[in-house]
């Protein structure tokens, strides 16, 4: 009798499993939080006879069951969880897990490795162009800053999954780019090699192991650092927040955790003390706010996202690989392409043009940014 009632509850509860995503799609019960990252929710479809008969209508319309039943984002972080945890797997796009539960990309670790490497001859010609695009604009007033952004491959060699702990490492892009620029005096910034250097001493996180970029206390300590080169170079006095305090808590924000973000799991990845500071900007009559443009890749969206560059520019537009132009006028989703009359007018009106991505980026950076605009100030010369 007893084990008749056990099976029964047992049969009852394997039903209620069953037909639970049901329940919550007719009846939603339960709130569940959206999945991270890029994906395509299937639409409906309309029944036709052609599209029964070619077997189309079933196709979409059972993708469309699997992509909006109820509790779908709960039963995809569970098995991912379970994966993850006893198998390490990772259902994520070029993700990698490393030691000390660290996630890279592969194509960051490639770049450190210099496997995307574009060659000397290339990286000479790049910099020659940007070397001669650097002195005439400061001859006219304007300064040209190229900064290497971090890398978390650069960051934490020691970390790598163990099949690259032995991969022979060659000349990279941005080792490269520093080495040539030094010799032709290109004026650069080097944020990759600061934080390596402040990577043991440094109390504050600097590079979280759950995120592809910078921790957003390291992306302000390397803001106000560019403040202070844009003042020498422009011979101008900039605002410059107060840090009323540093709040220490183990709770991601902003893109900390991008990367495990984008694994939808059930528990944190890996356990960090995140630094967020509470800024402060004060109005300041002696201060100037300069016009500026920034090109490069996604790291620049730190300093929109704590509303740096809103504070500390009078105008500012950030060319997104040089091809996409985001302002304070225009959100993401509102970004549109850049044209070369928009070029050229909107460095006219700049005081300084700010180039800068991460190692992983290098290559092709700047997607002809130095041969247009060396073309329009030499015209006809290569």
């Amino acid at each position: 009798m007893t084990g008749n009632k056990i099976k029964n509850g047992l049969l009852f509860l394997l039903f209620s499993i069953l037909f639970l995503p049901m329940l919550q799609k007719a009846f939603p019960f339960i709130k569940s939080a959206p999945l991270n990252g890029e994906y395509i929710v299937a639409a409906d479809t309309i029944f036709t006879p052609e599209k029964w008969f070619d077997g189309i209508y079933w196709n979409r319309k059972s993708k469309y069951i699997n992509d909006n039943m109820g509790l779908r984002p709960d039963i995809i972080r569970l098995n991912n969880q379970v994966d993850f945890s006893l198998f390490k797997k990772i259902h994520s796009e070029w993700r990698l897990l490393g030691e000390n539960s660290c996630i890279f990309q592969d194509v960051y670790i490639y770049s450190y490795l210099g496997r995307d490497y574009d060659g000397y001859p290339y990286i000479q010609e790049k910099v020659r162009k940007l070397k001669a695009i650097q002195d005439t604009l400061g001859k006219l007033g304007k300064s040209l800053v190229f900064i290497h952004a971090p890398c978390k491959a650069f960051y934490y060699p020691e970390y790598f999954p163990k099949r690259y702990k032995d991969t022979v490492k060659c000349m990279s892009n941005y080792e490269a780019y520093k080495k040539i620029g030094d010799s032709l005096g290109l004026e650069q910034i080097d944020f990759n090699a600061w934080f390596r250097g402040m990577k043991n001493s440094s109390p504050e996180l600097l590079y979280p192991k759950q995120g592809f970029h910078w921790s957003a206390y390291g992306s302000l300590i390397a803001a106000d650092s560019l403040t202070r080169y844009i003042e020498r170079r422009q011979n101008i006095h900039m605002i410059h927040p107060v840090w009323d305090k540093i709040e220490h808590t183990d709770k991601p924000r902003y893109k900390d955790d991008d990367i495990a973000r984008s694994m939808n799991l059930v528990w944190p990845l890996a356990h960090e003390t995140f630094s967020y500071p509470e800024l402060r900007y004060t109005s300041d009559r002696q201060a100037t706010k300069p016009r500026v443009i920034y090109i490069g890749d996604s790291f620049l969206f730190e300093w929109t996202d704590q509303w740096v560059l809103q504070n500390t520019d009078s105008t500012w537009h950030i060319w997104y690989y040089n091809q996409s132009i985001i302002d304070k006028d225009n959100s993401l989703k509102a970004m549109h392409m850049l044209n070369d009359s928009e070029r050229i007018r909107q460095i006219d009106d700049a005081d300084c043009i700010v180039i800068m991505f991460t190692s992983r980026n290098m290559s092709k950076m700047d997607q002809g940014f130095a041969e247009q605009i060396y073309q329009h100030f030499y015209p006809g010369n290569k």
